[in-house]
């Protein structure tokens, strides 16, 4: 490996190694806060924080991965050192996240007063409902000040720096809605303190980008930046508008459950299932982050290595992210349901059925890592844009014919479903043609031996859970830790004959020899 795959090596590993790190220490805090939230506010506040949480996630354009187009539009040119395009990209970047704010404040402003509509049996005045809505949407629109100079650092494999700088500010803004919470019960200031921690976090951002990094927003500022050609601007709209296409699915299935529960339920359910979501999607953030934090690797490793390389990666990576999957899945099966109870209190518990289904649906977003990472690092997101619909449709269809007779399985069952007919087959597919990664059955044959076993161990986890008796924090945790082992060993046992397994075992044993040597 030449100098600058090492140095990509480098960058890439600190900037997992960093989102790690981060994220665990932010998962204590926002723990922190939901526990604050639960003891000094009613379930309505709850619910009402989860269904804000998913309105603004509709209306926010960087989730639906034009954040992540941009990037990948921007490898090519920093890798070959095309300052002028990179200044035309990100002088047409900035134009089109103007636009998005634009469009973003209208539609929320819009949707403001219809709030009333979209929440059955509330309490909560119509005023109410639209000033604390709006605190949410301003908190969003702040983010896209900064968002070109943050794809622009993640495609510089810099991201590591705003992963700090994010850290920073939400730290802070966390530590002071636990107090406001825990002192005042005040909403309100919660929200306050979560504006102005957006707005500041953006700003040093912004100001850190163009400190680092003058000879392209300099020029951007100052207009004097080239044009970019008509067919690299097709280029750019092509792959933008297959981003939004494709991320369309992932929004409708992660940010409608909250919306559906709210219209035919009530937020006693949104606030139930919150907490359930707050631990799945807490834990699902922190991998989601590092195997983002490679994504910039993988373009570069497509452009530069060889077909045969590029497939050892993927499995490897494939491997990797099974035995990710497979602890997690065995801790949330076994002790989510008891740590709500002890955590929040019996009457946020869920069903043992509901529970298993939603620890399912995170074990199967989780197994498609490594091919959405893939997808992205390829940027072959326009070739999705047709999946992406069929999956919104069949998710939220299905949620509204469930939720009336089951509620809450109703809604974590039309989520299942558009999991398994939609992504499981359609987004391999798709990377084994374009991509270099060998036959599409070698995968399938390897993926449904990988999450079969999840599968296996979801369900007899998930039943053990029910055979446990009243339990303290500590001894909840030495059992799971304990599962853990045994599942974990079993794993081992099964792939140790691996090539992928191998290769880890290997670097394993080059770190503990490294130690010795040092010591």
């Amino acid at each position: 490996m030449g100098e600058k795959g090492l140095n990509r090596l480098r960058a890439a590993s600190r900037n997992a190694v960093t989102t790690m790190v981060t994220q665990l220490i932010g998962l204590v805090l926002k723990f922190g806060v939901q526990t604050a939230f639960i003891r000094s506010l009613s379930e309505d506040y709850l619910g009402l924080n989860g269904l804000f949480t998913n309105l603004v996630s509709f209306l926010s354009f960087a989730d639906l991965g034009i954040g992540t187009a941009i990037t990948v539009g921007l490898y090519q040119p920093i890798a070959r050192g095309q300052v002028t395009v990179v200044q035309a990209l990100m002088a047409f970047y900035q134009r089109l996240y103007r636009v998005i704010i634009l469009v973003m404040a209208g539609t929320g402003l819009a949707i403001a007063p219809l709030l009333p509509l979209l929440i059955k049996d509330t309490s909560f005045k119509p005023g109410q409902l639209a000033l604390w809505f709006l605190g949410y949407l301003l908190m969003t629109l702040a983010t896209y000040f900064s968002a070109h100079q943050r794809s622009l650092l993640m495609a510089m494999q810099q991201d590591y720096l705003t992963v700090r700088n994010d850290f920073g500010f939400k730290v802070i803004q966390q530590v002071a809605q636990i107090i406001i919470l825990v002192q005042w019960q005040s909403f309100l200031g919660f929200l306050v303190i979560q504006l102005v921690m957006a707005i500041c976090s953006n700003w040093r951002l912004s100001r850190m980008a163009r400190k680092r990094h003058p000879e392209i927003f300099l020029l951007v500022a100052d207009q004097e930046h080239p044009k970019l050609a008509a067919a690299r601007r097709h280029e750019i709209r092509q792959t933008i508008v297959g981003a939004i296409a494709n991320k369309i699915g992932a929004v409708v299935i992660f940010s409608t459950d909250n919306l559906v529960l709210a219209m035919w339920v009530g937020l006693t359910a949104v606030a139930k299932y919150a907490n359930y979501l707050l631990i799945v999607q807490s834990i699902s953030a922190i991998f989601a982050q590092v195997m983002g934090s490679v994504v910039s690797s993988i373009g570069h490793l497509h452009a530069t290595a060889t077909p045969q390389h590029q497939q050892r990666i993927f499995y490897r990576l494939l491997y990797l992210n099974t035995g990710v999957n497979l602890m997690v899945s065995v801790g949330l099966s076994f002790a989510m349901s008891r740590f709500i109870v002890i955590w929040a209190g019996p009457e946020y518990r869920l069903a043992t059925l509901v529970t298993m289904l939603i620890v399912l649906n995170y074990s199967l977003s989780q197994s498609r890592y490594v091919v959405t990472s893939f997808i992205s690092g390829l940027g072959c997101f326009w070739a999705l844009r047709w999946k992406a619909i069929v999956e919104a449709g069949v998710n939220i269809g299905l949620s509204l014919l469930l939720v009336g007779q089951y509620g809450i399985l109703g809604v974590v069952l039309g989520t299942l479903v558009s999991h398994v007919l939609i992504n499981l087959v359609w987004e391999p597919a798709l990377l084994f043609r374009v991509g270099t990664l060998g036959p599409l059955r070698q995968y399938l044959v390897a993926y449904l031996k990988y999450e079969g076993l999840i599968v296996v161990v979801i369900g007899v986890m998930s039943w053990l859970s029910t055979k446990v008796g009243t339990v303290t924090i500590a001894q909840l945790a030495g059992l799971t830790l304990g599962l853990e082992v045994v599942i974990g060993g079993l794993f081992v046992a099964m792939t140790c004959r691996s090539p992928a397994f191998q290769y880890f075992k290997g670097l394993l044993i080059k770190a503990v020899k490294r130690v010795f040597q040092a010591a």
